[in-house]
């Protein structure tokens, strides 16, 4: 079919020119190097620096970390043979516009082709990232990686996906459960692989007892990390807690639930935390829209940055969340009984009060419905190699066995 997508640098201009390089060995030098001259680029940027998403981007594509990153590789695969699979195609969200940039270099550094179609959503942060790397890309020192790797654009089309898919060894689906269905009714070849990343539901747990016998700084500081967690993105990412668990005695979460909620309003007060005009009124229909039908409590911060909506029976929501600051509350009397809750569609629990040794034991006394990662207050977004249990290193290559 007639090419009909915009390319976003000259290196390399469409699919069928990107086949013909062959693949990269795994963390090459050249593929290292323009990681890491990425991370300095978006470092030294006094644009880049407004946005602590692009700077979480930046200390994650950094040195040290691509040095760890290899040395646990080589590792893990210690005399196995591992290869790239081939050309990678990914398919940005446009719900958290960079994040895209983490598989494409878990597979960059797998020494795979790719392909990355880019959200056609303009934002002030992917602007600033997609300009930072098409300038690397049209540097001659980096000419290895441009050469094997095509940004492109394109309207919604069936067409251009189903060309684009036909000779990928690996889709990556970022997006909710409608866009997961489309592009997989999208065939790619028998021999390939589709990674999708679909609609998923972050919670937070608090230990309301521990939390009043914490010190005040303490209190301060772990305010400060939920709102990292919750507020980048607009509290749209599949990350981020929409779902407060308060779990203890009804006199501990109540006084714990009061002193978070302050503090927090008081910090959001501080930053100048700010929605969109369509983020407001979003949040206003999802609150009445879900008065109609459910016993809830409704409470407002100083501003409208938060709205709190307690449930009398926990639940998640799903469909009912709009990012923006909403946040659903309820409380639980055990950790015990949050195990009711769970399905494949929780991806992250973030918690406070409890320890690494509680939350471990409360894993291996019974398999969990869902849950793909728990972690403490402060890390919800920060991204890992293994990400909604797909081990990211390995998907991006295959196993040769020699005997």
């Amino acid at each position: 079919m007639t090419q009909s997508y915009e390319c976003l640098f000259a290196r390399v201009t469409n699919h069928h020119d990107l086949y013909k390089t062959t693949p990269l060995k795994p963390f090459s030098q050249q593929t290292l190097d323009f990681i890491d001259a990425l991370s300095t680029s978006l470092m030294r940027s006094i644009d880049a620096r407004k946005h602590p998403e692009l700077m979480a981007l930046a200390f994650w594509m950094r040195k040290a970390n691509l040095v760890r990153l290899e040395k646990n590789y080589l590792q893990e695969i210690g005399d196995r043979l591992l290869v790239p699979r081939g050309t990678v195609f990914h398919i940005a969200p446009s719900n958290v516009d960079t994040i895209f940039i983490y598989s494409w270099f878990l597979a960059l550094l797998s020494g795979n082709r790719n392909i990355v179609r880019l959200s056609s959503k303009h934002t002030e942060q992917s602007e600033i990232l997609i300009n930072a790397v098409i300038n690397l890309l049209n540097n001659s020192d980096y000419n290895d990686i441009a050469t094997r790797n095509l940004l492109i654009r394109y309207p919604s089309n069936n067409d251009i996906t189903a060309d684009l898919s036909s000779a990928c060894d690996v889709r990556v689906i970022w997006g909710g459960n409608n866009t997961v269905k489309q592009i997989r009714a999208i065939p790619i070849p028998p021999t390939s692989i589709d990674i999708s990343f679909a609609n998923k539901y972050s919670l937070a747990i608090i230990n309301a007892k521990q939390w009043l016998l914490e010190t005040d700084q303490h209190r301060t500081s772990e305010i400060q990390e939920f709102w990292n967690d919750a507020y980048w993105f607009d509290q749209m990412g599949c990350s981020s807690p929409r779902l407060i668990l308060w779990v203890g005695e009804k006199e501990h979460v109540e006084n714990a639930s009061k002193d978070f909620w302050e503090r927090l309003d008081i910090l959001l007060t501080k930053k100048e935390t700010r929605f969109s005009d369509a983020d407001y009124v979003n949040k206003l229909m999802a609150v009445d829209s879900l008065a109609i039908n459910n016993k809830i409590q409704i409470t407002t911060g100083t501003s409208n940055n938060l709205v709190r909506v307690w449930l009398e029976t926990p639940a998640l929501h799903i469909n009912d969340h709009c990012g923006a600051g909403l946040f659903f509350e309820s409380r639980l009397s055990t950790l015990q009984e949050l195990r009711t809750l769970l399905s494949r569609t929780v991806q992250t629990v973030c918690y406070s009060g409890f320890t690494k040794n509680e939350i471990r034991e409360f894993i291996l006394e019974i398999p969990l419905a869902g849950i793909d990662r728990i972690v403490p207050f402060g890390q919800a977004l920060n991204f890992d190699t293994i990400w909604d249990g797909f081990d990211l290193k390995r998907v991006f290559m295959r196993e040769i066995t020699l005997s």
